[in-house]
């Protein structure tokens, strides 16, 4: 059952900026309204109203609207014309395909008190089919100017006066032998459609009989149409319903779904597992600093994304970013010291760099898994920092491979530092830390021997 609402009415007043109070014109058809309400205390200035192509069988609460000039109510359940004549200002009334019947011809004269109203449309209606109609309403409605369309010639209408007498008559007769009340003629509604406010009402008695083939035949009457849009209307509902639940399933094209975003980070319990985890499908790289001494993480957030947007949560053994809502977070190949971690950004591409100095700087990354190097199928040792002055061989190395490069990165408080890209001469990681381990194991195993070992 559609209802005349506010927002309905906001929404039909876009070109009046959505302001209902001056609004002058409105269209409401096809909403499946079943009863008129509302229209006379939130726009008292409407001049011209759509209902076309609803349910409402009841013509009511318009007495406010003393500057209406055009009601259309075109492909309706109305019965009976009531309730119009405090809009002194109306001009024109459309009632096309409603179901005024003869008996409702009784109820025309009560449009005498709209003394502007020039045109009336009554095609379709039960009433027309007598064969008096025209005649009828010409005579009893003396300021029309067309009726149906047609323009009424004066001499039309005096012979309409002049027959008029005899046109009464023979209704009354006609609708008496019909077994209709003439005194009462709204006992032309059908009150087991419509209740006392006017709305339809919940259940409505069905209307149709199977015929011989099996087929539901319903004539065609008020209840009848407001049976069929109730229909429609839950047909609607259940292919609504299922289209969620298919949109709701992932399909196998779908992909998987999208993650929430998070006002901050999940909670992690003792016996939790850490997993690896992108929710924002964030370019970034995890390799060791060029003096291995520390991890650096590196990720691509955007030059224009805000660091208020950025959330850090540094463990010994992982670390997690919130960026903009979304988790990024990283299992480390070895124990990290949180407090003297640092974050930056570049100030050209906005990215953000975070260094982590190791638990134990001289012992080096095993689980090389976990580290992720810019260029895939290269060492996991990060380029462009600078190294740590010591005095072994690694340190030396990769700080005389450091020589060329180098950007502005903003360092926290809004001091400036630079980082120098290294060069060419940085070998591969692996392969480094397995020359170095067979180097050890043979200067500080034992010598051996020419001579073979006893049996």
């Amino acid at each position: 059952m559609g209802r005349i609402t506010e927002r309905l009415i906001r929404q039909r007043a876009e070109h009046n900026e959505g302001l209902v109070s001056t609004l002058e014109e409105v269209a409401l058809h096809q909403q499946n309204i079943e009863k008129i309400e509302l229209l006379g205390q939130l726009c008292p200035k409407l001049k011209i109203l759509y209902l076309q192509n609803n349910l409402i069988g009841k013509i009511q609460n318009l007495h406010k609207l003393k500057e209406l000039e055009y009601l259309n109510l075109a492909v309706n359940n109305v019965t009976k014309l009531q309730n119009l004549q405090r809009c002194e200002s109306l001009k024109k009334l459309d009632l096309t395909i409603n179901f005024v019947s003869k008996a409702g011809l009784l109820t025309v004269e009560s449009l005498r008190a709209n003394l502007h109203l020039e045109e009336l449309y009554l095609l379709g209606n039960p009433c027309t089919d007598w064969h008096g109609y025209r005649q009828y309403v010409v005579a009893k409605l003396p300021q029309l100017k067309k009726l149906d369309g047609q323009a009424i010639k004066p001499s039309e209408r005096i012979a309409a006066q002049q027959v008029l007498p005899e046109l009464e008559a023979a209704l009354v007769v006609e609708l008496r032998a019909e077994g209709v009340d003439v005194e009462a003629a709204g006992a032309v509604e059908d009150d087991s459609l419509y209740d006392e406010t006017g709305a339809a009402v919940a259940e409505v008695p069905e209307t149709g009989y199977v015929d011989e083939k099996g087929e539901l035949v319903r004539p065609w009457c008020a209840a009848t149409r407001i049976l069929e849009h109730r229909e429609q209307e839950a047909a609607n509902r259940d292919a609504e319903e299922k289209r969620r639940e298919g949109t709701a399933k992932p399909s196998l094209d779908s992909g998987p779904p999208r993650p929430q975003r998070h006002e901050a980070f999940p909670e992690i319990a003792d016996t939790d597992r850490i997993y690896q985890k992108n929710e924002g499908k964030w370019e970034f790289s995890l390799e060791e600093a060029p003096d291995g001494r520390s991890l650096v993480l590196e990720v691509a957030v955007g030059r224009f994304l805000d660091t208020s947007l950025i959330q850090t949560d540094l463990q010994p053994t992982f670390v997690r970013l919130l960026i903009k809502g979304k988790l990024l977070q990283l299992l480390l190949p070895c124990e990290v010291r949180p407090d003297a971690a640092k974050a930056q950004r570049n100030m050209t591409t906005g990215q953000l760099v975070i260094t982590m100095p190791k638990e134990d700087p001289l012992k080096p990354v095993v689980d090389v898994a976990k580290l992720r190097p810019k260029v895939p199928g290269t060492s996991g040792t990060a380029s462009g920092y600078p190294a740590s002055s010591g005095p072994s061989s690694r340190e030396s190395g990769a700080a005389s491979a450091g020589a060329s490069g180098g950007r502005g990165v903003r360092l926290p408080g809004g001091a400036m530092g630079t980082t120098k890209g290294a060069g060419n001469g940085a070998g591969d990681f692996t392969i480094k830390e397995v020359r170095r381990a067979a180097v050890t194991a043979v200067m500080g195993g034992e010598e051996d021997g020419d001579d073979p070992p006893d049996l």
